[in-house]
């Protein structure tokens, strides 16, 4: 019994793989892919759907072989040949909008007489994803221990939510040192798109301890929700005077590194890698 089955699933039509992207960035170049074991069957066509509108076929025993169907959201990138044959189809997507967001179905089908059919469905959604890291204001170049640091970060725009956080040398700075978060939003081609700022109040005497640099090492970390390679960051190096050496047991010399055109002796970067 274990073999007829066997020797069916070998003569048997199947998609054995689905790639759709989740969530993609409004300026991307999108790759959709199936690839499939046709088993005893010969490849009729290849046909890819948004909702239930098909916008591409791929035929190889017609002539042209490829049809494409205009289907709203939906262009074509024509930069490089698509890949089609009889044992994948990938194709790609440009100009992405928010009318691209939808179900994609890659559904193949057998040669006669039987025209079996095996299909996947994926959902992508398109949104509009941060570009540069958040941005640090308001530092100054070095602080007393017995100072506030007062700063404010702000992310990029984006069409997803944006959770803001502080990280003071190593450590997430309390709730109780932070300001309610602001946000500002603009509607851009059927996008809302929004920025966030978050302030925080943080006495240096609490929350910084001894470095070995008398360096005080600010992080600034925004998170889009649901978009794990969308995180983006900014670091700042600030000094800790010797006012009260004493109490800290260590010198003011400044060690921080690099330029800044925003605050002399501050060191300030933005890193897009997250």
């Amino acid at each position: 019994m274990d073999g007829a089955v066997e020797w069916h699933r070998t003569l048997a039509l199947r998609l054995t793989n689905m790639n759709v992207p989740e969530v993609v960035d409004y300026r991307d170049t999108v790759t959709l892919s199936c690839s499939y074991d046709m088993g005893a069957h010969q490849l009729n066509s290849v046909k890819w759907y948004k909702g239930n509108k098909e916008f591409y076929r791929y035929a190889p025993m017609l002539f042209p072989k490829v049809t494409t169907y205009p289907v709203d959201g939906i262009m074509i990138a024509t930069d490089r040949p698509t890949i089609c044959n009889q044992f994948l189809c990938s194709i790609r997507l440009t100009e992405l909008q928010r009318r691209s967001s939808g179900e994609y179905r890659c559904e193949i089908s057998g040669d006669a007489p039987e025209f079996k059919l095996a299909n996947g469905t994926r959902n992508m959604t398109v949104e509009v994803l941060p570009v540069d890291g958040p941005v640090i204001t308001g530092l100054s170049g070095s602080y007393l221990p017995n100072e506030y640091i007062a700063a404010n970060c702000t992310s990029d725009r984006s069409s997803l939510l944006t959770r803001l956080s502080w990280v003071i040398n190593g450590r997430t700075v309390p709730m109780e040192y932070l300001v309610q978060m602001q946000e500002t939003s603009v509607d851009s081609d059927g996008f809302s798109l929004r920025n966030r700022t978050l302030e925080m109040r943080v006495p240096v005497d609490r929350l910084v301890q001894r470095e070995l640099d008398n360096g005080i090492h600010i992080k600034c970390v925004a998170t889009v929700v649901g978009v794990p390679t969308a995180e983006r960051e900014a670091k700042a190096v600030v000094a800790l005077r010797s006012h009260r050496s004493s109490l800290f047991g260590f010198g003011g010399t400044n060690r921080a590194a690099g330029r800044t055109n925003l605050v002399p002796g501050l060191t300030l970067n933005s890193d897009l890698d997250g």
